[in-house]
């Protein structure tokens, strides 16, 4: 049976990286991301660093989910209209949805590959350094 879905207020600071706010009923939700998370004591990042490619957390196949085996499941829609009344949501990301309604199926992917570089033999004026130097890599 189809549902209608009736939200009286909806109050969203932040949606993102392939994150999604849906009222209502929906077939399929695709959402996908992928980002490199670097960050360094001293701030050197050059300008052709950071391809995914180069880390096999971004290309590795998801193991299937095995779903569970079959269940006996009774639903019963009491009322043809699902009512919500205030949806209050802070922040949503990284291939996330948030949803008022019913939905067939979901595939949500979020990769991310965080590096951390901290020096040791460093001099204290260059760990102390808070700019950001960009330079372009040696060919």
């Amino acid at each position: 049976m189809k549902r209608h879905v009736l939200v009286d207020n909806v109050y969203i600071i932040n949606i993102s990286n392939s994150s999604a706010c849906i009222c209502g009923e929906s077939g399929h939700i695709d959402a996908y991301t992928r980002a490199l998370a670097i960050q360094r004591q001293v701030p050197v990042f050059f300008e052709d660093e950071g391809n995914y490619e180069d880390y096999p957390i971004f290309s590795r196949s998801i193991p299937a989910w095995q779903l569970p085996s079959e269940v006996d499941l009774d639903v019963i829609h009491d009322h043809k209209t699902i009512h919500v009344g205030c949806l209050d949501v802070i922040s949503t990301a990284s291939a996330s949805v948030v949803q008022v309604g019913s939905n067939d199926t979901m595939k949500l992917e979020s990769r991310v590959k965080a590096i951390r570089h901290f020096i040791t033999d460093a001099s204290q004026e260059l760990k102390d350094y808070k700019g950001v130097i960009v330079r372009k890599s040696p060919r």
